[in-house]
């Protein structure tokens, strides 16, 4: 329960303080690599796959590695609790225009067509133990970034 209300509490502030990005070269293969290590464990021990193939035609990014880690980190974690057991969980990354794109999918149940507008909406969940800030504060950083 302590973990639990030191998550909600950070998730919190992350949504409502003005966050000031710490820009710097990211490789964003290195990136999601050492993102997936951090909850490897977590998938493993529910016998979730990870699957990530690098694509090294990435240029190097300007970004804050700790605020995309984080961005990550709740994506991973919300599909690690919507897959529950025996899954998958795929990132793959390219270039978009002038930028690039980061997908993350799992093999879950989904999210249902009416509450998709909702999901970045601050308190929305649809879990009994869910805060409704994982994803908003994932909104709030990749805004943040451009």
């Amino acid at each position: 329960e302590a973990d639990r209300l030191n998550r909600v509490v950070s998730e919190l502030l992350e949504l409502v303080k003005p966050t000031h990005l710490a820009l710097q070269a990211v490789d964003l293969n290195t990136l999601i690599n050492h993102s997936l290590q951090l909850v490897s464990q977590d998938a493993n021990s529910r016998e979730i796959q990870l699957r990530f193939t690098a694509n090294d035609t990435l240029p190097v990014i300007q970004a804050d590695p700790d605020r995309l880690t984080q961005v990550l980190l709740n994506l991973y974690l919300n599909a690690i609790q919507a897959i529950g057991q025996h899954g998958v969980i795929s990132v793959t990354v390219s270039e978009s225009g002038a930028g690039v794109k980061i997908s993350v999918t799992d093999s879950g149940k989904g999210i249902a067509a009416d509450q998709l507008e909702a999901i970045f909406t601050p308190y929305f969940t649809t879990k009994a133990e869910g805060t409704g800030l994982g994803l908003a504060v994932v909104h709030n950083i990749v805004e943040q970034h451009g």
